[in-house]
């Protein structure tokens, strides 16, 4: 196991400290070939592209006692029960950028999740940018939020990257609304529009080459402008709370979250700001990294061990919170 489980605040790292990727992490890389540049290619062969290569990577779907194709008012969703009788469902956005990415490529994950976390998941095939930007996406989580609190006893909500980025929005919205969501999981999130942060540009220069990956940090970079150009094409509108959840005014009061990051990715900086400042509002939350691990990891069960611990530790994380929040119904 290569996580480091903490509450709250990260521990301070030296951030010229030598990079180790995970073994496999290094196997998986060694063992990659490249993908079409999204704002070179067409989105239908980005799409094919990220599509062929999670599925790849899932390994075998875990059995559940049903997955049912649902309309959640509008919005296209699966249901899965892992026996047939939850209160409680898990409202999951999948990862992709806001630009690929599907209910099958889901699908590995919430099978997972449901069965570790014992409530129904409900996987949602949320409209994708360029066809459809901001607040496309946000619209119809939060739309299958409502859906889930009019079938459900109890809702949570979770996403791994831009499906990480949804999940924090629609608990802010939540907040705002008066509407109790008994967690948020995020899965390497996507939290901050701003591309220059320090952290960001750093990471352009010192992922260059790693793992021997010509290119690693550079592209890192061109995709993480890109996709949010994409998202969010308008930059006036780049730092509103519910397309940049780091920068909300406030997130007192928002449900309690479960962060789960990789040390070597990207996105990384960003949610630990983001746990520190839920930590300093007073709400519950737990971060834990997995050291020596790349974005995308999470839903790599043929390939990464850490895969199923972290998806075991997050559904734990939202059994528990939905234990926390039980009322007996009449």
């Amino acid at each position: 196991m290569s996580a480091a489980s903490r509450r709250g605040t990260p521990v301070v790292r030296e951030e010229d400290a030598p990079l180790r990727p995970h073994e496999q992490v290094q196997a998986f890389l060694d063992s990659s070939v490249s993908s079409p540049d999204p704002w070179a290619a067409d989105i239908a062969a980005v799409r094919a592209d990220a599509r062929a290569k999670v599925l790849a990577v899932t390994g075998e779907p875990a059995p559940v006692a049903s997955v049912e194709s649902v309309d959640a008012d509008g919005v296209p969703a699966r249901l899965y029960r892992p026996t047939g009788a939850e209160r409680e469902v898990l409202v999951w956005a999948h990862g992709g950028g806001w630009i690929h990415g599907d209910l099958d490529t889901a699908d590995g994950v919430c099978r997972a999740l449901a069965n570790r976390a014992a409530c129904a998941v409900l996987s949602i095939d949320y409209r994708l940018a360029p066809e459809h930007p901001f607040p496309a996406g946000f619209d119809d989580m939060w739309t299958a939020v409502t859906w889930a609190r009019d079938n459900f006893g109890s809702v949570a909500v979770g996403g791994d990257s831009s499906g990480g980025n949804l999940a924090a929005a629609v608990a802010l919205k939540a907040r705002d609304e008066g509407v109790r969501l008994a967690a948020q999981l995020l899965v390497y999130p996507a939290l901050d529009s701003v591309e220059n942060t320090d952290y960001k540009v750093a990471f352009r220069r010192r992922y260059e080459t790693f793992a021997g990956q010509s290119g690693f940090g550079s592209n890192s970079y061109q995709r993480l402008q890109y996709i949010w150009a994409t998202y969010v094409p308008d930059p006036a509108h780049r730092k509103a709370s519910y397309v940049s959840p780091l920068h909300a005014e406030s997130v007192r009061g928002v449900a309690p979250a479960m962060i789960i990051t990789a040390e070597h990715d990207f996105l990384r900086r960003e949610a630990e700001d983001y746990a520190r400042r839920l930590e300093a509002a007073g709400v519950p939350v737990e971060l834990t990294e997995y050291v020596g691990q790349i974005h995308g990891f999470f839903e790599m069960f043929a390939v990464m061990t850490d895969a199923h611990h972290a998806v075991g530790k997050a559904g734990d994380a939202v059994r528990r919170a939905f234990q926390s929040t039980h009322t007996i119904e009449p």
